[in-house]
Order: structure tokens, then C-alpha cells, then sequence
């Protein structure tokens, strides 16, 4: 892959072009990363909104009836069920991994073996998070299929 970058001086000049076969693999990564960082989600930090970029979500978490997203730098409540935002966020590399979560995978560290069947993905914040055997091999087609 080639890569060129041409410097422009007005900021409404700014764009990315992406010049491929096919959408697919790398490409589709980057395009995916372009698209998160222009997304936005409205999130709620102690009773104040806020709007999020997708990209710096890791994950997604239910407890006791209610949706927090975590960030490197904090926790934010969702006013969305999981499975709305593993569908809507889908095409950012947001995946269903336990009743309980949705990852991106391109926030994961490491996956490893836990027991019974299921995995413990480390997240780049340092924190595990579960997969079920459940969403295992979701999760496993998702990675072996280069999130395509």
C-alpha cells in the first residue's frame, strides 16, 4: 500500500481519498476509523449531556438496567440498549461479546482462554472484559474475517 499525503492550507480543503480494489481489509479499516471519528454518541456525565466520539469508546456495558460507556478517561451512561448500539455501531468494530457487553475489537489488546469455553478479551485500558461461549465464535469470525 501506497501511502501520499498532501498538505492543504485551508481546513475546508482537508479530506481523505481512499483509492482501492476493493473495500476490504486495510481499507476497510481506515475507512471505518475515518467514519468513527466524524460519529458522534450523546452520553450523560452526571446528569449533563455530552456528545462522545465513537472511536474513543471501548466498550459498552449493562448493569442493573442501564448502558455505560467506557472511555481511557471515564464512564458515561447511554440512554440506548446494547443490542441498538452493537447494530448501529456494528460497522465501527463494535461486537456483542456477553449479555452484559459490546467491544471494540480494535480496543482489544489480547485475547486469551478463560474457562468453561469462554475468553477474557484484554481492553488497551487495561481492564478484562468476558466473552461468553455464547458470542465466542462471533467474535472469533469477526477477528479471523480482518473485521471486514
Amino acid at each position: 500500500m501506497r501511502v501520499e499525503i498532501n498538505y492543504v492550507t485551508n481546513p475546508k480543503q482537508e479530506r481523505v481519498v481512499l483509492e482501492c480494489m476493493e473495500l476490504k481489509g486495510e481499507f476497510a479499516d481506515i475507512h471505518a476509523y475515518c467514519l468513527a471519528k466524524s460519529c458522534a454518541l450523546s452520553v450523560f456525565e452526571k446528569e449533563r449531556m455530552r456528545r462522545l466520539n465513537v472511536h474513543d469508546i471501548l466498550y459498552f456495558e449493562a448493569l442493573e438496567e442501564r448502558v455505560f460507556a467506557y472511555t481511557q478517561d471515564g464512564v458515561y451512561e447511554v440512554k440506548k440498549r446494547l443490542y441498538e448500539l452493537s447494530e448501529e455501531y456494528g460497522s465501527y468494530h463494535f461486537v456483542r461479546c456477553s449479555k452484559a457487553f459490546v467491544i471494540q475489537l480494535l480496543k482489544v489488546e489480547s485475547i486469551r482462554p478463560a474457562f468453561n469455553g469462554r475468553y477474557c478479551a484484554r481492553m488497551c485500558n487495561g481492564e478484562d472484559v468476558i466473552i461468553s461461549r455464547k458470542y465466542a465464535r462471533i467474535v472469533k469470525s469477526k477477528i479471523m474475517e480482518g473485521f471486514e
